[in-house]
């Protein structure tokens, strides 16, 4: 919209369009018009009211199908959604991307992602494991015993575990349990014991020893409440701290860490007074990398925490797509339990529908041939049951509807189009521009409405004016536009798009709408 006013507002006040001509098959220029004051004045005002939706009698606002949005912070609310609801899509979106899930042919066996932290966490049965993302170092901790001096109780055996969202729960035996919640803060580990174990002793603390995984040496913090885990050269890798233990009346107890053995340098353990509680007793640490801010700071003042969810976003009816062109992981199909961070902005989108007044994810899609930088989710578009996702660092030279990818020319650029039949998401489409080149960012913005795609490539190079001319390298970034067309199986691309005065820098197709027969 933006450039359309821009058109407008040019020397000649000349302003331009595309429509289809009488066949389905045909696209034609329109007359051009040179605008008077007064129908200036008249498209001023249509550019007023299309961009402030019209508002529905619940008073919830109304957005075309098939309209992309690029938004530029955390605070923004995209048109056609009240705040509430980008708030619960998000909060959606964080629990989903901080869940723990099963791993595929390991029974018993965990694991949870946490993008803010850049680690993976894996627990295993016994104790768990964390694996940051590009360091040479991994670190876990391991329950071995528990209770009182002269009458520690081994941990032993398989727990019964329990998943929930973004928690996990040991269940070691009646009287205890082990839990951790995966969220932005970091990794929150804690205990819950129902009962005081057996062989108390009221002149001495409740202890629990945990083995400590990996080449970090521990180190108790000076007011006993933290340990902080050290490198080889003394510097502060990971800090375990914010330890905190109450009863069931809520009642705060005097709780420390000490590294007593010198014998044993990974084992460490927490003490707790707990004469005169009443149990059940909760005791809560937390662990977090230590460069990291403190845990009410903002994620890096960015969208989606560095996976820059929210770049852009559609919205049809009751269903939002929602793109996250930064996101890491290399999983190349739609709704993998386990993504992982392992090709650097290779880019997401993320589907929620709505039930009443209650968001959730319903996908997370990535395309056939993931990449690293291939910024999947820079450009998103949902019409009904049909997404398109623009992925501008794509760097296939193949041209052309489903071709078979290589790796020739870089950044030139892919859109992809996925569908529902139901529930379930499918890719029925990976569009490749029919004069593909290196860096013409092809997916620099998309549109969708009903069976018409339409594509901008903002720095494509050719100098030629009009639909579906010869295209050559002439006029740098002067932008292009692709339309493509669906009978219900099978998409072809019908028009290759020009604007009528091409020019070096134009950057013509940086933005694109569709609707019906009509594209801008």
């Amino acid at each position: 919209m933006n450039a359309f006013f821009a058109a407008l507002c040019s020397t000649n006040y000349q302003c331009s369009d595309f429509h289809s001509g009488r066949s389905a098959d045909s696209w034609a220029w329109p007359v051009v018009l040179r605008c008077t004051k007064a129908a200036l004045l008249v498209l001023l005002a249509w550019v007023v009211v299309t961009e402030h939706p019209a508002v529905s009698p619940q008073g919830e606002a109304l957005a075309a199908s098939g309209k992309s949005q690029q938004l530029t912070s955390p605070d923004q609310v995209p048109e056609g959604l009240q705040r509430s609801d980008w708030t619960s899509i998000r909060a959606a979106h964080e629990a989903w991307r901080h869940a723990f899930q099963p791993v595929a042919g390991e029974e018993g066996v965990w694991q949870a992602r946490n993008p803010g932290q850049h680690w993976t966490t894996r627990f295993d049965g016994r104790g768990f494991v964390v694996t940051p993302r590009n360091a040479d170092w991994a670190w876990g901790l391991q329950l071995r015993s528990y209770g009182f001096p002269g009458a520690l109780h081994p941990v032993a055996g398989a727990p019964r575990v329990r998943a929930e969202g973004q928690r996990l729960t040991y269940v070691w035996n009646t009287g205890l349990e082990e839990w951790f919640i995966n969220d932005q803060r970091g990794l929150e580990h804690g205990f819950t014991v129902h009962q005081r174990p057996p062989g108390s002793r009221e002149d001495a603390p409740l202890q629990f020893h945990m083995g400590v995984h990996g080449p970090l040496a521990p180190r108790v913090t000076a007011d006993g409440l933290g340990v902080e885990f050290c490198d080889a050269d003394g510097l502060v890798a990971l800090a375990y701290s914010g330890l905190k233990v109450w009863d069931a009346d809520g009642k705060l107890l005097k709780s420390r860490f000490t590294h007593l053995d010198p014998l044993q340098p990974n084992l460490v353990t927490l003490s707790v007074e707990e004469q005169g509680a009443r149990y059940p007793l909760t005791i809560d640490p937390i662990a977090q990398r230590a460069y990291l801010k403190a845990s009410n700071a903002p994620q890096g003042g960015n969208l989606g925490a560095g996976d820059y969810f929210g770049w852009s976003v559609s919205v049809s009816g009751d269903t939002v797509v929602v793109g996250a062109w930064a996101e890491d992981s290399s999983t190349p199909v739609i709704d993998t339990s386990l993504p992982n961070e392992d090709a650097g902005e290779s880019g997401a989108a993320y589907v929620f529908v709505r039930s009443g007044t209650t968001w959730s994810q319903q996908a997370y899609l990535k395309p056939s041939n993931t990449g690293a930088g291939d910024q999947f989710g820079s450009s998103v578009a949902v019409s009904g049951d049909t997404v398109v996702v623009g992925a501008i660092g794509e760097d296939s030279s193949t041209t052309g509807i489903n071709s078979t990818p290589n790796e020739g020319a870089a950044r030139s650029g892919a859109a992809y189009i996925f569908v529902r039949r139901g529930p379930a998401w499918t890719q029925q489409a990976y569009l490749k521009a029919s004069n593909t080149e290196a860096g013409d960012q092809f997916g620099t913005s998309v549109a969708v409405s009903g069976n018409t795609v339409v594509v901008g490539a903002f720095r494509e190079d050719s100098s030629t004016m009009g639909v579906n001319t010869t295209p050559n390298e002439a006029a740098l970034d002067s932008g292009a536009a692709y339309v493509f067309v669906s009978n219900g199986v099978a998409w072809t691309q019908q028009a290759y798009l020009k604007a009528s005065n091409s020019g070096a820098d134009d950057r013509f197709g940086t933005s694109v709408s569709a609707s019906g027969d009509t594209v801008v």
